[in-house]
């Protein structure tokens, strides 16, 4: 275990016992710099070799499970002609986040314990560089569920406010004993938008000062597209509520380029936000988290149609 990690360790266990009892780090970046020092002065090809021997086979297991969710981003085109290149823009933030996830990390776990006092996820916990397939995600490693954070992708993304990061994720684990969703899977999209409306739900509510760009990683003229289309949209979405596409699932949720002129990107965070906020008004948050499919279902086709009912319009449930 590397001293990051066990810093990260030491900061979950303090106050309390452990998020979850059982939380194990898995630190990638003393392999991630290895590559870095040894690559920085070499062409993209000899890149790409020290990537391979330094980063990916000394782990060779987590990227076997990333390996189809992240295919577009480890391929060696994507990784030569954007990544490579681009690495050296945000080598020194990604130190800097490095040396700060820990105590980032803590304050996270403490603000999820006390939002939801039964949390008791024992799993895994990578801090990795992931070639910008992610900031953060939550899907199953070794057959245990895991929280990733790709340092990369958040220095790129400039995403200098990390709680509602960590608290989305955080959530994530939590809501799954009750909601079981794994995203690399051909879930039912209405699925996916309560996994996600809910995550995000709750970052913005622990988060109260954090900007809709912090919660939803939405700019202010799609956010303000959004709204103005929110019954137009839950139509769309209410039509292939149980989808199991990956096309579907790449408009609404995947591809932060929507190919797709009437739906803008990230749309389905930003309706799976309306479903939940529109929900807390009459239901507590915690009972929320822990409907199973069974219950969420229901309740997220009435909330997407009355949605559809309401004129298009920026209005707050």
């Amino acid at each position: 275990m590397s001293i990051f990690a066990l810093l990260l360790f030491a900061f979950l266990s303090q106050g309390q016992a452990p998020l979850g009892g059982n939380v194990r780090i898995h630190d990638l970046m003393p392999d991630f710099w290895l590559f870095w020092n040894a690559a920085k002065n070499e062409s993209p090809l000899q890149q790409l070799e020290s990537w391979r021997s330094l980063y990916i086979q000394p782990n060779a297991a987590l990227f076997a499970d990333l390996a189809a969710p992240c295919a577009k981003h480890f391929s060696d085109r994507s990784l030569e002609t954007d990544y490579f290149p681009t690495l050296p823009q945000f080598i020194s933030e990604i130190y800097s986040l490095q040396q700060a996830m820990p105590g980032i990390v803590a304050d996270a776990r403490q603000r999820i314990q006390k939002a939801f006092p039964d949390m008791a996820w024992s799993g895994d916990i990578y801090i990795t560089a992931s070639a910008e397939c992610f900031n953060g995600r939550s899907q199953q490693i070794g057959g245990s569920n895991a929280l990733l954070l790709g340092l990369d992708d958040i220095a790129e993304e400039h995403e200098t406010n990390l709680p509602p990061l960590l608290d989305h994720e955080l959530f994530h684990r939590y809501q799954h004993a009750f909601f079981p969703f794994e995203p690399e899977r051909d879930e039912p999209l209405w699925v996916r938008l309560w996994a996600e409306g809910m995550a995000t739900y709750v970052a913005r509510r622990l988060n109260p000062s954090a900007t809709e760009q912090d919660t939803l990683w939405i700019t202010e003229p799609v956010m303000k597209e959004l709204k103005h289309r929110r019954a137009m949209l839950a139509a769309d979405f209410l039509s292939r509520f149980s989808s199991e596409s990956q096309h579907d699932a790449a408009v609404y949720f995947l591809d932060d380029r929507s190919q797709d002129p009437n739906i803008p990107p990230r749309t389905g965070y930003f309706l799976g936000l309306e479903v939940a906020e529109q929900l807390a008004t009459r239901y507590p948050p915690q009972q929320m988290a822990h409907w199973d499919r069974t219950q969420a279902e229901t309740h997220i086709r009435e909330a997407l149609k009355r949605m559809v009912d309401m004129k298009a319009k920026d209005k707050k449930y």
